[in-house]
C-alpha cells in the first residue's frame, strides 16, 4: 500500500513538473502572469483558481489566437447567468477548494489549420490584490482534471519579516 502510494505521489508531482502551462509571479508579489513551453498545442481551456485571501484583477491576454479569450470572475458569472458570488461558490464547492476567493478564465485557440503554439507569454498583468494571508494559486484544465502550475504566495507581512531578517544578519556579518 506504502509503494501505491508513493507512486501517486511521484506521477503528481511529474504531472505538475511536466506542465505545459506555468504561474508566473513577480517579485513584489502583487503581478501574475501565465507562459507556456510549447509543450501542448492550441486549443486550450484553463482556470486560475486563488485558494486562501487573495483577489486577482484584469490580465491581457497576448496569445495570438483568434478564437482565444480571458476572462475574470465577473465575465464567467455573466457567462453562466449568475453572480459572481453564487458562481464562486458553485465553483468552490466542484473543485473542493472551501477557500476560494477569486478565479479567471483562459481559453488559448485558434480557427488556423497550424494555431500557434502555447509557448512564451500567454496572459500578462493579472494584479494579486487584497492579500491577507497565505494563498495559493492554482492553474487547472477547463475539465480540473489537469494541474498544470500551483503557486503558494506568502502574505506580505512574510515577506517583510524575511527581509529584515536578511538585513539583520547581513549587519551581523
Amino acid at each position: 500500500m506504502k509503494k501505491l502510494v508513493a507512486l501517486l505521489l511521484v506521477f503528481g508531482i511529474a504531472s505538475v513538473s511536466n506542465a505545459a502551462l506555468t504561474i508566473n509571479v513577480n517579485e513584489a508579489m502583487d503581478t501574475v502572469s501565465i507562459t507556456g513551453d510549447g509543450a501542448t498545442g492550441s486549443p486550450v481551456e484553463a482556470y486560475l483558481l486563488v485558494d486562501g485571501p487573495a483577489h486577482i484583477n484584469g490580465g491581457t491576454l497576448v496569445y495570438a489566437g483568434s478564437l482565444s479569450a480571458y476572462a475574470d470572475l465577473e465575465a464567467v458569472a455573466d457567462s453562466l447567468g449568475m453572480d459572481p458570488p453564487t458562481a464562486l461558490a458553485t465553483f468552490a464547492d466542484f473543485v473542493g477548494m472551501p477557500n476560494l476567493q477569486d478565479l479567471s478564465y483562459m481559453n488559448f485557440a485558434d480557427g488556423s489549420a497550424t494555431p500557434p503554439p502555447l509557448e512564451g507569454l500567454l496572459v500578462d498583468g493579472i494584479a494579486l490584490t487584497d492579500i491577507l494571508g497565505e494563498a495559493t494559486l492554482n492553474l487547472v484544465s477547463g475539465d480540473f482534471g489537469t494541474t498544470y502550475s500551483s503557486v503558494v504566495v506568502p502574505e506580505p507581512i512574510t515577506i517583510a519579516l524575511l527581509g529584515l531578517g536578511g538585513l539583520f544578519l547581513r549587519r551581523r556579518r
